[in-house]
C-alpha cells in the first residue's frame, strides 16, 4: 500500500527585521520590501509529514 501525504505551504513576508519601508502608505504590507519565507507553521506540518512517511514507509 502506498502512502500519499500532501502538505500545503505558503510563502509569507519575513517580519523579523522590519524596516521603515515595510509598510505602504495605505497600511498594507510592502511585500517587495521584505524577503519571502515559508510560513513557520507550514514547516511544522512538513516535518510531521516526513515523520509519518518514515514511520509507515521507512
Amino acid at each position: 500500500m502506498s502512502l500519499k501525504i500532501v502538505v500545503l505551504a505558503k510563502q509569507v513576508p519575513d517580519t523579523r527585521n522590519v524596516g521603515k519601508d515595510a509598510m505602504k502608505a495605505d497600511g498594507t504590507v510592502n511585500r517587495a520590501a521584505l524577503p519571502a519565507i515559508f510560513n513557520p507553521e507550514d514547516l511544522n506540518a512538513l516535518e510531521q509529514a516526513l515523520r509519518l512517511k518514515e514511520t509507515y514507509q521507512g
